[in-house]
C-alpha cells in the first residue's frame, strides 16, 4: 500500500544570487506530512526544534547529511524538554522525546526525493505517525544518514504547528518519480496481560517491510526495491492488581 501520510505536490522558487554553474531553478521533490499532539507540551516543543534545526539545510552534489549532527545532542542544555521515549520496548521519560517524528517524518521525504539512505534504523516498538518499516529511529548511537547522489544541490524545509509537521525537499528534478510502500507480512500477538501499578493497554507486534517504487515519466514502474525488513515486538499490557480491584469494589 502506499504511504497515505504522503502530500506531493510542485512549486518553483529561485535562488537569490545563485553561483555560475549552479541551476537556479528549484522545485519541490517530495513533501511527507505527519500529525502530533500539542497536549504533550515538552514532545511538541522538542518537535518543533528538531524541525527548526533540519530546516534550510542544503546538501550539495554528492555531499551526505546526519541528522544527529544537524539537531544535535538530546539534552536540557541543548534546549530540549522531557517526554517519553521508547527505550528497551517500554515507553519511559526522557529528554528529547519526539524528536524521532522528525527524523521519520525526513526519512521518507529524502526517499521520496530520490536521495540514498546510508543509514536508518527501526524502533522496537510500531509508532502511529507513520507506517511500519518507514520509521527512522535516533538516538546518540543511532543515527539517520542521507546522501545526495544528484549533480545539483538539494535543500531541506521544515515546520512544525499546530499538530502538523512537514518536510519537504527542494531541487532540480531527474525526472523520474519516487513512491514508498509499506507492507505488513504479520501481526504478533500481544501476551497476556500482567499485574502492576502503572496500567496500559497490550499492543500487538509487527513484522513489516518497506519499499521505494521508481516510476518513469510515462507512469511505468522502473524498480520496486526493498528498503528494510523489520519485526516490532509486542507489547504486553499491564492490568490492575487483583487487591486493588477489591478495594475499589463498591458496597
Amino acid at each position: 500500500m502506499i504511504l497515505a501520510a504522503l502530500l506531493w505536490g510542485s512549486a518553483c522558487f529561485v535562488f537569490a544570487g545563485a553561483a555560475a554553474g549552479v541551476p537556479e531553478a528549484e522545485e519541490l521533490l517530495s513533501r511527507v506530512t505527519t500529525r502530533y499532539s500539542e497536549e504533550n507540551a515538552g514532545r511538541a516543543c522538542n518537535i518543533r526544534l528538531a524541525a527548526e534545526r533540519i530546516s534550510g539545510i542544503t546538501l550539495d552534489a554528492r555531499e551526505s547529511f546526519s541528522f544527529n549532527d544537524a539537531v544535535g545532542e538530546r539534552t536540557r542544555e541543548n534546549g530540549f524538554f522531557e517526554a517519553p521515549v521508547i527505550e528497551n520496548g517500554e515507553y519511559v521519560p526522557g529528554v528529547g522525546g519526539g524528536v524521532c517524528q522528525v527524523s521519520s517524518t525526513l526519512f521518507c521525504a529524502a526517499l521520496e526525493a530520490g536521495l540514498r539512505i546510508s543509514e536508518s534504523h527501526p524502533h522496537s516498538l510500531p509508532v502511529s505517525y507513520i507506517p511500519p518499516s518507514l520509521d527512522a529511529m535516533v538516538s546518540s548511537g543511532s543515527d539517520l544518514k542521507l546522501f545526495n547522489p544528484r549533480s545539483a544541490p538539494v535543500r531541506i524545509e521544515a515546520q512544525a504547528e499546530d499538530g502538523v509537521l512537514t518536510v519537504g525537499v527542494y531541487g532540480v528534478k531527474d525526472g523520474l518519480v519516487y513512491r514508498t510502500e509499506s507492507v505488513t507480512l504479520a501481526r504478533l500477538e500481544a501476551p497476556p496481560a500482567r499485574e502492576g501499578d502503572v496500567l496500559r493497554p497490550g499492543r500487538e507486534g509487527l513484522v513489516s517491510e518497506s519499499f521505494l517504487c521508481v516510476y518513469g515519466e510515462g507512469g511505468e514502474l522502473i524498480s520496486r526495491t526493498r528498503i528494510r525488513r523489520d519485526r516490532y515486538a509486542p507489547v504486553q499490557g499491564i492490568r490492575p492488581r487483583e487487591g486493588d480491584l477489591l478495594q475499589k469494589k463498591p458496597e
